[in-house]
């Protein structure tokens, strides 16, 4: 028995020791283009300027890392690095593709890369709706200074990144509530964790032992 409590202490202590897992990086990022040329032609050299925002309403504090444009076609992927411009979060990259179609995404540093949308050469840029909503607001998050001044992201809310930018202060109407029947459907066990299995294991061992000493003394005896 007190060899028994010997390994449950250890347990014990190995569980309330182990290190946790590191939680995940949170944070994200949309990008912002500066208007762009109506028309794009190919092989022509342009300079797009743009906005990584993190959450979509402010700049990132630190070093963000590698941003620009990836523009992807069919058998062909085109990378062009952007460089700072002096407003917090403000870039600028200089591009030239070739005709076709391509799919353009946005190089975030250590964000997750952000599609922007198709482009056609020649032709234009489409943007694609995205699910992060932008709002760039005059002042941060916690009411200190202006990130900007005149030179300054699109204000106002831009949901879905699809260029439809409502004034400031108006919120788009609410969708209605998805209405899900869920009587019918199981709903999945939250997993155990791994310290309540150990635990549970060692009230396992412990009821069986105790159960078999009075057979085992009568055996013996």
């Amino acid at each position: 028995m007190r060899r028994l409590r010997v390994v449950i202490l250890l347990v014990l202590a190995a569980v309330g020791l182990s290190p946790a897992p590191p939680a995940q990086a949170g944070g994200w990022a949309v990008t912002l283009l500066d208007p762009l040329p109506e028309e794009f032609e190919a092989d022509r050299a342009y300079t797009v300027g743009y906005w990584v925002l993190q959450h979509g309403s402010h700049p990132f504090e630190g070093e963000l890392g590698k941003t620009g444009l990836r523009i992807v076609g069919p058998d062909k992927v085109l990378e062009f690095e952007g460089a700072a411009l002096p407003e917090a979060a403000h870039y600028a990259v200089a591009i030239a593709v070739p005709a076709g179609t391509w799919r353009v995404y946005a190089m975030q540093g250590w964000f997750a890369e952000f599609e922007v949308g198709t482009l056609t050469v020649p032709g234009g840029l489409a943007l694609k709706p995205s699910e992060m909503a932008v709002h760039v607001g005059a002042h941060g998050d916690g009411g200190e200074p202006p990130h900007w001044g005149a030179v300054r992201p699109p204000s106002g809310i831009a949901d879905g990144h699809d260029g439809k930018v409502q004034p400031a202060g108006e919120q788009a109407p609410a969708a209605a509530p998805e209405i899900r029947n869920t009587a019918a459907t199981p709903q999945p066990r939250p997993p155990v964790p791994a310290p309540l299995l150990v635990l549970g294991g060692i009230a396992a061992l412990l009821a069986a032992g105790l159960a078999t000493r009075p057979l085992w003394r009568r055996l013996r005896g």
